[in-house]
């Protein structure tokens, strides 16, 4: 708390702004996923679900893409699966089609691939350091 008066003269985020970003992004767009998927809210049971475990599915796609030492791969994987989703979601399952849930999901995953890809302090990353 001593630099609470200081402007950072560093272009590198810290590790708790990318903490703060991850969860800032999370945050809003869990609610806008929430929103999005009011248009499934007449969907039967079933076709609900399946909805939901797809919509969960990507969302833990996009979350590896920060989390996974596999980055590249992960935004890979998430790509290719939001890409499919209107057929998947439509074709495979025979959802009602749901139009914003995929410019949702691929926006998130956007934000999470640029935050992921921005420039950070690594110092006080204990994944980076080497046992002496």
């Amino acid at each position: 708390m001593a630099n609470w008066y200081k402007v950072p003269m560093r272009s590198k985020m810290s590790e708790g702004d990318y903490r703060a970003g991850l969860n800032a992004l999370n945050i809003v767009f869990g609610a806008v996923l929430g929103f999005v998927l009011v248009g499934g809210e007449d969907l039967p049971i079933f076709d609900f679900v399946a909805l939901l475990t797809i919509s969960a599915f990507i969302v833990m796609l996009i979350q590896s893409i920060a989390l996974s030492e596999y980055t590249l791969f992960s935004v890979a994987m998430t790509a290719l699966v939001i890409y499919m989703l209107p057929e998947v979601a439509e074709d495979w399952f025979s959802l009602t089609r749901v139009p914003k849930l995929q410019p949702a999901l691929a926006t998130w995953a956007v934000m999470a691939t640029l935050l992921e890809m921005s420039p950070r302090d690594r110092t006080n990353d204990t994944s980076t350091t080497t046992p002496e």
